[in-house]
């Protein structure tokens, strides 16, 4: 996905990811809104009262002993339940380096409706979690990438240049007609990684991202990389086999994009590599480890780039390429001129697309995957579905059998998944950046960051909330919780991880056409079972909310 993903992925999960909320000690703080009309303070029975987690300056609420807030990456739903318990549905918590203010205020709420008051307020240059992330935004810089000229990081900022760049990126990608005449491709890429999966079976983490970058490269390039099938897991460590001589920069390229992620996440949950590394100008070990890996995705992203741009030139591209997305970029760059981006930008734009593409799919189809292990009678319902609708097309996936009136077993699955076991912490984080708005009775003042907690899996809010029942989906379902407290959780806004409103994921429709593509080939060739059997059972890692997967036994369908 770049679900951007990381890319936006990481743009928008990071350290909010781990938790949504803020705090409410910052210089600038909200007040109760009054009536217009009589100045008379509105009755606060109404709304949820803000609370305030204890934060102080600088750390904020990042030193639990004080604050009584968990920042364990490793337990995140956990955390957001207990926020909840704890404060309510409206409360602050102290995030530097993402909220505003000395302590880094943040909102946490969790009614979609109060929060899109926030995304109609994002004016025309939103604010983004991207723009958080000052590791990425000075690696970038340091490198001297042309997305960032001089203190303008372009798609990491949010002025003129922003929307230049995110607007070139999206063109694409986000086009309902774009995005399926790229389905082939992915489905090819999906078909290759599906017939070799068992053999990755001690170590489907990995294989899922190699997974997901053959599909994005499939997108990108029009190239079948095939990078899953060249690095096959060889011990019961699930420790990388050999790869294919043609696929090591591939495989190298996934690993060091793994790398810079794992290492954003420690330093966005840091204060003090932020303090020495913003504020000091020294390096820290942490930040030289990220600096390194990043330096790796840079020389090797480049070069594929500059590579399929020179033979483009010479009129070496097959029909497949040329039908890519970056040849498309490429002929776009051209034809703008001046007044559009440059040359230099197009690539970095599309380095940094190839990057987080790695990362956020596979985690959403890890998930997925383990849902349905765990789930024999879904994956078997999702199996007849699958197999009767690719019966009349030649037992092959194609836009159509993966669209969903067709197969509305198949996006329920994917749909209940997200629900249970999203990919982020947080659904999304947003920034009134044209005026001061009113919260749950609160003013806000402009530019403060509010961030959307899910409810999805709060009991508050669903029946049974760990069953994964893809039948809550159906139109009956959805119909029965018209009216009800549980008719929030069909609020569109918590319909997918790719966030809304301006700066929503650009390749969205890639990421979900990816996701759609390997969970229905991998069930249509395997049946697949778990040896736990409870999702309680299952352990998840840090950054983006991935199941560190066990063993899974791929059975060959007959």
């Amino acid at each position: 996905m770049i679900k951007i993903s990381r890319a936006v992925r990481r743009t928008n999960a990071v350290v909010l990811s781990r938790y949504t909320g803020s705090n409410a000690f910052s210089s600038a703080s909200a007040t109760p809104a009054s009536c217009p009309m009589t100045k008379e303070k509105t009755d606060e029975t109404s709304h949820p009262v803000l609370q305030n987690a204890p934060s102080l300056p600088f750390v904020g609420s990042l030193i639990t002993k004080y604050s009584g807030v968990s920042f364990d990456m490793n337990t995140q739903y956990e955390n957001g339940l207990e926020g909840r318990r704890r404060f309510g549905d409206f409360f602050t918590l102290g995030v530097p380096g993402f909220g505003t203010g000395l302590h880094g205020t943040l909102y946490s709420i969790t009614d979609p409706n109060e929060m899109m008051k926030i995304v109609r307020n994002e004016g025309a240059h939103p604010s983004g979690l991207v723009e958080k992330i000052w590791a990425l935004r000075k690696g970038l810089k340091d490198s001297n990438s042309a997305i960032v000229d001089g203190e303008d990081y372009g798609l990491l900022g949010k002025g003129e240049r922003w929307k230049k760049q995110r607007t070139f990126l999206q063109t694409g990608m986000l086009c309902p007609k774009a995005a399926r005449g790229f389905i082939p491709g992915i489905v090819g890429a999906a078909e290759m990684a599906s017939e070799i999966a068992p053999s990755h079976a001690n170590d489907l983490n990995n294989y899922l991202n190699y997974c997901a970058f053959d599909m994005f490269s499939s997108f990108m390039f029009g190239e079948l990389t095939n990078t899953a099938g060249s690095v096959i897991t060889t011990t019961t460590t699930g420790e990388d086999g050999n790869s294919c001589e043609s696929n090591d920069e591939n495989v190298k390229f996934v690993k060091a994009a793994l790398g810079v992620f794992h290492h954003l996440d420690a330093l966005g949950m840091s204060p003090w590599d932020y303090f020495m590394v913003e504020k000091i100008g020294i390096k820290t070990k942490q930040y030289r480890a990220f600096e390194d890996l990043w330096d790796t995705v840079r020389e090797i992203g480049r070069k594929k780039l500059y590579s399929f741009m020179e033979r483009h030139e010479q009129g070496n591209l097959n029909d497949i390429e040329k039908a890519s997305y970056f040849a498309s970029a490429i002929d776009r760059q051209a034809s703008e001129g001046p007044d559009g981006i440059s040359r230099d930008e197009m690539v970095e734009l599309c380095l940094f697309a190839l990057m987080v593409g790695v990362d956020t799919t596979s985690s959403v189809t890890a998930w997925n995957l383990m849902h349905l292990a765990l789930n024999p009678t879904v994956q078997n319902k999702l199996h007849e579905e699958l197999s009767a609708v690719v019966s009349q097309n030649g037992g092959k996936l194609d836009a159509n059998v993966l669209s969903k009136s067709s197969t509305p077993y198949l996006h329920a699955c994917i749909r209940e998944s997200h629900r249970i076991t999203p990919a982020f912490g947080q659904v999304m984080s947003k920034s009134n950046s044209k005026s001061a708005v009113e919260v749950h009775g609160v003013t806000l003042p402009k530019d403060s960051v509010t961030a959307l907690a899910h409810i999805s899996y709060d009991p508050t809010y669903v029946d049974n909330p760990r069953d994964f029942k893809p039948e809550r989906w159906s139109a009956e379902a959805v119909s029965s919780r018209k009216g009800t407290r549980s008719e929030l959780v069909d609020h569109p806004i918590y319909r997918d991880p790719f966030s809304q409103g301006a700066r929503r994921c650009p390749g969205s429709r890639v990421a979900t056409n990816e996701v759609l593509s390997i969970i229905a080939q991998l069930v249509l060739d395997w049946k697949i079972t778990s040896p736990l059997t409870s999702l309680d059972d299952v352990p998840y890692d840090s950054g983006l909310i991935k199941p560190i997967m066990p063993r899974l036994e791929f059975t060959a369908r007959a």
